[in-house]
């Protein structure tokens, strides 16, 4: 017999023996398992037997985790996978590893923090109570096959009136076992309530937009949930249609299977067997919830819609089968996904390019393909928060959709944004004329309203603008335009005296925003330098960090892997100690070049300053992202993965330690167990800046005299310099106060410097 024909016989006897199990009401246990190597003949058994492949976590050829079923892993086993059980009951697991959430700004509800559904409706009652002049009453929009009301609510300054403005619409919980998807829009409706008067942005959404929630896509499955782990970890993911498979977890349609476009297009991006996870109904659009969800998109004028679900840390577009939308929906897709992620960096993506995973009949793709509307499914939470995070992880992973929500807000009208801003020097001198290139997008979905302005006003008087507004014209949706023109740094400007210009863009009804592009006059400082010809001999370093012959210039450059590629399970640094009279210079910065091939969202190299008392600190550079919360990436701190695509000037700005003066830098770099790559080298390291202080004002009253002789004097006799304060008095600059230094301020103070 060959392979084919066994294995359908054996998918035929599992169902048949498993839909025994259901009809004898038996609780499914669901289980964390890692299959390893996963081949294309694996994951297509998988597949073949309805497990959900929309929440694969792992690493491409190594591994990749899954939630199934005790008697799926049993059966995966008996067809011969290679398997380990992670976790031996998940919704166990969840309520065990719970920690209770201390902050209650934001109120909470009883199942590990996520509201029951009776909680949800008395939540909703009194953000309407409070709030009522920019929340509308509920709108009831149908029952789900148990009868519940499945409503919707408007958010805006007049939400009983249909008014002329860009609608939007959010929608959670069409998986009932994902309740961030719904706790995450319950948090932004009360952030936009209690920013509205006082946050600017906020107030604009609310009267430029009508924001509209269905907060709970599939109520019967959620309350299932809550009744049989009413503290939370509940499995079932899909409706709770009768489909002859008992009364448990394996019983109802997955709704996000249900819809039209592409509805069972094959058996692997859902399933025709009706105890299956994936099962797509019997038609599309088959359940009172999806045509619910599809008759009130039908009745609107939605400009984009986000249907929520969680985890993964994505945000996910069409198309569902791995194709891509043609340009220009496909930029726009890309563009506005990386606006979203700009505060998270979740990965923008298909399902295939993501996860890894083809569906079908899925909400996405009938938003877009056949309403033509720009959606993405945004998969809320880490593999390690999974479905049901701990409580303490609740209000954080909400906090972090806050920035994403509010942009596809904007984006859903005219929205009229600073893109970039290029100078034609890096540094300008007292005198200099310099060319600055300014760009301008409308990122929104609809054309400007009219021409757009942009206004350029002057910080100080320190350089000349030609004029303070200019007007670039109508700017058709997500459409660009360049503005360039040339300004003069005054003649009596001091050198390390800060300028620049504030710049806004707008049009007769976007919101205003207002951007501050600074610059320091005058070519800075050099305050350390290290190309690594000479060794080195200024760091300390652990691990495998060495000296490399892959350089920017010169011979040498340093590296975490100066011979191949790095290893697994890493934890190294370099690190550079450095305390020279921060305190004396105003615009520090740290630049390098860089050049990096690391594993994609696992492995990181951070760039950090240690500050006494303070410890580590991680900072950000123009090359930077924020870690994902994955295996060695910090949630949301600065770091580097991925690749570079060649070598890369960063530039670290110092004002980010918000006047902290740091002792020590380093390079940390982390690896996880799996795949590796070629590593992180830097080169021509140098930290720079503009003195705010007069070499050889040892008395740092702003003046260089007789008095400051006798100071130095007395440092140097007495041996009592700080090291902190040795840019004023080491003035041959070799690092150490001595007679030479004395000599060269009575020198200075005798005008022969």
């Amino acid at each position: 017999m060959d392979r084919k024909k066994f294995v359908a016989i054996y998918v035929a006897t599992f169902f048949f023996v498993f839909s025994l199990s259901y009809l004898k009401g038996e609780q499914s246990v669901y289980q964390s398992i890692r299959i390893f190597y996963p081949s294309i003949s694996d994951i297509k058994i998988v597949g073949s037997i309805g497990i959900p492949l929309d929440h694969i976590s792992g690493k491409e050829e190594y591994y990749m985790d899954i939630a199934v079923t005790s008697s799926q892993t049993s059966y995966l086993q008996e067809m011969g996978l290679d398997l380990e059980v992670l976790v031996e009951d998940m919704s166990k697991y969840f309520q065990e590893r719970s920690l209770p959430e201390t902050q209650r700004d934001f109120p909470l509800g009883s199942m590990q923090g996520n509201y029951t559904w009776d909680e949800l409706n008395t939540r909703f009652d009194e953000l309407r109570e409070i709030y009522g002049s920019i929340i509308s009453e509920r709108l009831t929009l149908g029952q789900s096959v148990e009868g519940r009301d499945i409503w919707a609510f408007k958010l805006s300054d007049n939400p009983s009136i249909d008014e002329n403005e860009p609608e939007l619409l959010y929608t959670g919980l069409t998986h009932a076992r994902e309740p961030l998807s719904m706790m995450n829009l319950i948090y932004f409706v009360q952030e936009l309530c209690e920013g509205y008067n006082i946050n600017e942005e906020m107030t604009y959404l609310i009267n430029n937009r009508e924001l509209w929630f269905i907060p709970v896509v599939n109520p019967d499955g959620y309350v299932y949930n809550e009744t049989y782990q009413p503290n939370g970890g509940g499995m079932h993911r899909k409706n709770r249609l009768n489909t002859n498979c008992g009364d448990n977890t394996e019983r109802g349609v997955d709704l996000n299977r249900n819809y039209g476009y592409g509805w069972g297009a094959n058996n692997t991006g859902s399933s025709s067997n009706p105890c299956s996870d994936t099962y797509r109904g019997n038609s599309a659009f088959s359940e009172p919830e999806t045509q619910i969800v599809k008759d009130f998109v039908e009745s609107r004028s939605f400009m984009n819609v986000l249907h929520y679900h969680s985890y993964g840390n994505y945000y996910i577009h069409p198309f569902g089968s791995g194709n891509l939308p043609e340009d220009p929906d496909l930029t726009t897709f890309r563009e506005i996904g990386n606006q979203m992620a700009k505060e998270n960096s979740f990965v923008v993506g298909t399902g295939q390019e993501t996860v890894g995973y083809t569906v079908n009949g899925d909400a996405v793709d009938w938003t877009y393909g056949n309403q033509g509307l720009i959606t993405f499914t945004p998969e809320v939470g880490t593999s390690n928060d999974s479905f049901w995070p701990s409580e303490n992880r609740v209000i954080p992973l909400c906090d972090n959709q806050v920035h994403a929500n509010s942009v596809f807000a904007f984006i859903s009208g005219n929205d009229i944004i600073l893109d970039g801003v290029e100078f034609s020097e890096r540094f300008f001198e007292p005198g200099d004329t310099v060319n600055v290139s300014i760009q301008i997008q409308n990122r929104g979905l609809l054309d400007s309203d009219g021409g757009v302005t942009v206004k350029i006003e002057q910080l100080n008087s320190l350089i000349i603008l030609p004029f303070d507004s200019i007007s670039v014209g109508t700017l058709e949706s997500r459409a660009s335009d360049m503005i360039s023109f040339n300004f003069f740094i005054s003649n009596t400007s001091d050198t390390g005296s800060k300028s620049g210009f504030i710049i806004s863009a707008y049009d007769q009804s976007s919101f205003m925003r207002y951007d501050t592009v600074s610059f320091f006059i005058g070519y800075p400082e050099l305050l350390f330098f290290d190309d690594f010809e000479e060794g080195l001999d200024n760091w300390q370093f652990e691990g495998d960090w060495g000296l490399s012959n892959f350089s920017y210039s010169g011979n040498w450059a340093i590296g975490n892997s100066p011979n191949g590629n790095y290893d697994n399970n890493q934890n190294t640094q370099i690190v550079l100690e450095f305390d020279s009279g921060f305190m004396f210079f105003d615009g520090l910065n740290i630049s390098y070049k860089a050049n990096w091939e690391i594993e994609l969202y696992d492995d990181f190299v951070q760039f950090q300053a240690y500050v006494p008392n303070e410890g580590w600190i991680s900072l950000h550079g123009k090359h930077t992202t924020l870690g994902s919360g994955q295996q060695g990436q910090p949630w949301k701190s600065p770091g580097y993965h991925g690749s570079s695509d060649g070598w890369v000037e960063e530039i670290i700005l110092m004002e980010q330690l918000n006047n902290l003066i740091p002792t020590k830098f380093r390079f940390v770099f982390v690896s996880d167990t799996y795949g590796n790559a070629d590593g992180f080298f830097v080169d021509d390291f140098g930290i720079s800046g503009h003195p705010n202080l007069i070499p050889g004002d040892v008395n740092m009253d702003t003046f260089v005299n007789i008095f400051d002789i006798i100071n130095l004097a007395d440092i140097i006799q007495s041996n009592s310099y700080e090291q902190n304060l040795i840019y004023v008095q080491d003035l041959d600059r070799n690092g150490i106060v001595n007679i030479f230094d004395l000599i060269n301020l009575i020198n200075q103070i005798m005008g022969y410097q």
